[in-house]
């Protein structure tokens, strides 16, 4: 490859310009050619000026970050202040425990905290309208745990959880909170399969009625509609029988 360079020398001022053939370079590290144009010229590029001078004690460098990364990992490594188990690297500088159940027993095992709570408990009781409040709740059946199973399916008590999971797992078709034909009411669960509508009934109403007044009532036009419609239903109070009932329904398939 050529270019024209101005040169200034006294025998050659009457050409002006002559060709000139470019010199190429080796790089130091990699070994190709190149033109020269970075820094002194030894290198190629800024990556290859840089790892030539640790190129001699690469391996060396590496088993030394390699060994320091390893004391750092092991250091960092905590566990739950409860139950004992490795936490997670996201919870680590964060929390004490692994979750929140052991968080909370942690916390009950503290005095000063157990203490605290029970003198909160008993000042918040010592109105008799919150005290009398707190106990219609728990006559009712307490305030319900709501959420969404694994399946994302929406329930309303812990029954119905347990109830949905395990239709879920042995592959049962089913219907959660399907509203009954001919009114704006709607069941617990209804098998599909069996055409069999299912009322779960885990604070046994029938005991609570006096508590319950017009939750009860509701409860009872609900049984009534069930009849009317000429529906087959069930009622259940517990996992235990809801279970037995469908693995006697899929032996006699």
């Amino acid at each position: 490859m050529f270019r024209k360079t101005k040169i200034n020398h006294t025998k050659l001022h009457k050409f002006g310009y002559i060709l000139i053939k470019r010199v190429m370079k080796i790089c130091e590290n990699c070994g190709i050619n190149h033109e020269g144009n970075y820094g002194s010229g030894r290198f190629c590029n800024d990556k290859c000026a840089k790892s030539f001078s640790t190129k001699q004690k690469r391996k060396e460098i590496n088993e030394k970050v390699s060994n320091t990364l390893l004391i750092k990992n092991t250091k960092d490594v905590r566990f739950c202040e409860f139950c004992g188990d490795e936490l997670p690297r996201s919870k680590r500088k964060k929390t004490k425990t692994c979750n929140r159940i052991c968080g909370s027993k942690l916390k009950w095992n503290n005095s000063e905290y157990r203490s605290h709570m029970t003198n909160t408990t008993k000042e918040r009781c010592s109105s008799e309208e919150e005290k009398l409040r707190l106990r219609d709740i728990g006559r009712m059946g307490g305030f319900g745990k709501k959420g969404y199973t694994k399946n994302n399916v929406y329930y309303e008590s812990s029954l119905e959880k347990k109830c949905f999971e395990f239709l879920d797992d042995i592959k049962i078709n089913y219907k959660p909170h399907k509203p009954i034909p001919n009114s704006s009411k709607v069941s617990d669960i209804f098998l599909v399969d069996f055409n069999i509508w299912v009322e779960l009934d885990g604070i046994d109403r029938e005991k609570r009625k006096k508590w319950l007044k017009e939750n009860y009532d509701y409860w009872l036009d609900k049984l009534k509609i069930y009849e009317s419609e000429k529906l087959n239903y069930e009622i259940f109070y517990n996992f235990n029988d809801f279970k037995g009932f469908i693995k006697q329904k899929l032996l006699s398939l």
